[in-house]
């Protein structure tokens, strides 16, 4: 879809959503997906900034539109792409968690499509259910999951005064219909008069040239969609029909609200109970034919959630299971990822590459790839998982476009996959970095002539790589990357689409130079920065990073032991006084920064913590390690000039370390010089001038 966003003439017409009359401007244009609407033209109101494709009528969904074509074997294709992958049931349904279960009976869906929303509502809530809708995309979710669905819109007619209902959700609807006061006129009535409204719709605040293909293309949807909302827009239109009470949650890419006519409560930060869906897809799963298109739907969802939840040997089950069915159902085997051939789409043959491969093969390979990675540490079986993922989401896609329609998940999965393969590519080959990278590029069609919105996401892409190397440990293939990158790195994190990719960038950089090059002093800057941003007093929501804060302070107080040694030893006092029990993260950093001190030679600051850490073993003798008793050992040896004390440790140290490692080692040759020490002491004891009784001073480590 080639979009053109060049200046043209505005054009006069009245807003359907504020009704302002006078002169709209231009926003782009763009080819529709039926040949004889040729190109249309949105343009925004200048009052509430909704978009309108001013000469597109609504299509008629009746007859299959909005699925690609009203040919019965299209939307028999179209169908299969939504239960096997099209289709978001998690999305659909987590607004039903802003709830309370028990305040809800009666539960409506306006253009409910397939009917994944009501089916869930029914199954794991056990609300009443109604869907609307007259598509064939319906009339086949209303047969193969036996639901309630109307072949109609909602309206007077087909709603013909039955009991109202609590709740009615219309998701991605309104933006189909030229009217939406007439749309709303129309569905009311249906809704208790303190019953909830949700809708969800395309963010026209995401209309933009920066935008991802798919993100445009789902948004605009060419043919299909005729009006974009704004938040004010979308606001302005409920408020006008009686709504007083709205919550909006907005992103980049959709507006959802919640209105009701009354004050009652409901919160859109809930979200969706991940457990129960799961059970709710695993029952789903295992009530419908194994080689079903929707069977196979709902078990490559369920692989998803599975491996989401950390459950790898739940999801390796039932991928096992389904690469089985697989096997008889296409003849291609996920065991063998780069045996399977895809052949790319021609033109007119959507319907024949739907019927020849599971259009959810993309996510398969993808999850089966980091199974590879994560469960069995299979770098080579994963590279050629994920570069499967790549050719089937590319060809997905293609096929997709060629009716006018993508997938956004397919292709962020592609995204994802070409970054794995490249992490992989620099574990098994660091010092091919640069050709790793160069064929990166190639694969993305990155030139010299690529648009600078191109590159710039080719780096982002390239950057978060750096980081998952850098954070997984693999510095080595981190270090390569970073020296085959022509970008600095103030560039790198200027670019950063995100305050928490900036930080985790900053974060990564700190890890790298100061465990893999050794330099605490350069690292210290990246700490610092990742530090503030994230855990500062100017930190606008530190709890949003409550998963990289450890490492982020163990990073930050780690570098600072070595350059300043001092304020290092005061976090830890800090952290271990915080408390009556400290938590077992304050522990292990301040055990790491004595060991780190003990071994730099720091006793004076080393001295300052020793006292906690030994009340610490003694309540919670599980803490000591090998490492933190060596230390200690060392301490009291060097610096308390106590062999006898230091024995103790530096015994324990020798017991718990695996022998002939480094710390078995380093306790084994210091016991022998506590040993010597105390033996001399004796001596001196026993001869002339016993009274005298020095210290000798120890070994350094």
């Amino acid at each position: 879809m080639k979009i053109d966003w060049n200046p043209a003439a505005s054009v006069h017409f009245t807003c359907p959503v504020c009704g302002a009359e006078g002169e709209k401007g231009f926003i782009a244009a763009v080819p529709s997906a039926f040949e004889e609407q040729g190109l249309l033209r949105l343009y925004a109101c200048g009052s509430c900034g909704c978009m309108r494709f001013p000469d597109l009528v609504a299509a008629s969904y009746e007859q299959g539109a909005g699925m690609g074509d009203s040919d019965p074997a299209v939307v028999e294709s179209a169908t299969k792409f939504y239960v096997e992958q099209g289709g978001a049931p998690d999305t659909i349904v987590e607004p039903l968690f802003w709830f309370d279960h028990g305040e809800v009976k009666r539960y409506a869906e306006v253009g409910c499509g397939f009917g994944f929303g009501i089916d869930f509502a029914r199954e794991a809530l056990g609300w009443t259910v109604r869907g609307f809708d007259p598509s064939p995309l319906a009339a086949a979710g209303s047969q193969l999951l036996a639901l309630p669905i109307t072949p109609d819109y909602l309206g007077p007619a087909t709603w013909a005064g039955e009991a109202p209902f609590d709740l009615l959700l219309a998701s991605e609807v309104i933006e189909h219909v030229a009217d939406p006061h007439r749309f709303l006129a129309d569905i009311i009535p249906a809704l208790a008069p303190d019953g909830w409204l949700v809708l969800s719709t395309p963010n026209a605040a995401g209309v933009h040239p920066d935008s991802s293909t798919a993100a445009l293309l789902q948004a605009l949807s060419p043919g299909y969609h005729l009006v974009l909302f704004t938040e004010t827009g979308l606001r302005g239109l409920l408020e006008a029909h009686g709504f007083r009470h709205l919550t909006m949650r907005v992103s980049e890419t959709t507006l959802t609200v919640l209105a009701c006519r009354e004050a009652r409560q409901g919160d859109p930060a809930r979200t969706l109970d991940r457990r129960l869906y799961r059970a709710y897809l695993e029952r789903r799963l295992h009530s419908l034919p194994a080689d079903s298109s929707l069977a196979h739907g709902y078990a490559s969802r369920l692989i998803k959630e599975d491996v989401n939840a950390g459950d790898l040997d739940a999801a390796a089950q039932t991928l096992r299971t389904l690469t089985e069915t697989y096997r008889r159902c296409y003849g291609i085997d996920l065991d063998d990822p780069a045996g399977i051939a895809i052949e790319p789409p021609s033109a007119g043959s959507f319907t024949r590459f739907i019927a020849a491969y599971p259009t959810n093969l993309c996510g398969l390979a993808y999850r089966s790839g980091f199974l590879a990675l994560h469960q069995r540490q299979d770098l080579h079986a994963a590279r050629a998982a994920f570069e499967l993922a790549i050719r089937a989401g590319e060809a997905l896609r293609m096929a997709l476009q060629s009716i006018g329609s993508d997938d956004g998940e397919t292709e962020h999965l592609v995204d994802l996959s070409r970054q794995r393969v490249l992490e992989i590519s620099l574990r098994l080959e660091p010092e091919q970095a640069a050709a790793h990278l160069d064929a990166a590029r190639r694969a993305e069609g990155i030139t010299e002539q690529t648009s600078a919105m191109m590159q710039r996401g080719f780096e982002q892409r390239v950057e978060q790589c750096f980081v998952d190397l850098v954070l997984s440990g693999a510095y080595p293939a981190a270090s390569a990357l970073e020296a085959a990158r022509p970008c600095p790195d103030a560039d790198l994190l200027e670019q950063a689409r995100t305050e928490r990719e900036r930080i985790r960038s900053a974060l990564a950089r700190g890890l790298l130079t100061l465990n893999h090059a050794g330099d605490a002093t350069s690292a210290l800057p990246w700490f610092r920065l990742a530090h503030d941003a994230a855990m500062g007093q100017d930190a606008t929501d530190p709890a949003a990073y409550a998963d990289l804060a450890p490492t982020i302070e163990m990073g930050y107080v780690l570098a600072l032991t070595t350059v300043e040694p001092l304020e290092a030893v005061r976090i830890c006092q800090g952290r271990l006084a915080s408390s009556q029990s400290p938590s077992a993260p304050a522990l292990g950093l301040c055990r790491e920064v004595f060991q780190r001190l003990v071994h730099g030679g720091s006793y004076k600051a080393a001295a300052r913590l020793e006292p906690a850490l030994k009340r610490a073993l003694i309540d919670e003798p599980e803490l000591g390690t090998p490492d933190l008793h060596l230390a200690l050992g060392l301490f009291l040896l060097n610096y308390e000039a106590d062999p006898q004390r230091a024995l103790h440790d530096l015994e324990r140290a020798a017991a718990m370390a695996a022998p002939r490692t480094p710390a078995a080692e380093l306790a084994v040759f210091h016991i022998g010089v506590a040993n010597s020490q105390l033996g001399l002491e004796s001596e001196m004891l026993e001869g002339p001038g016993a009274e005298a009784n020095p210290r000798a001073g120890g070994l350094e480590s």
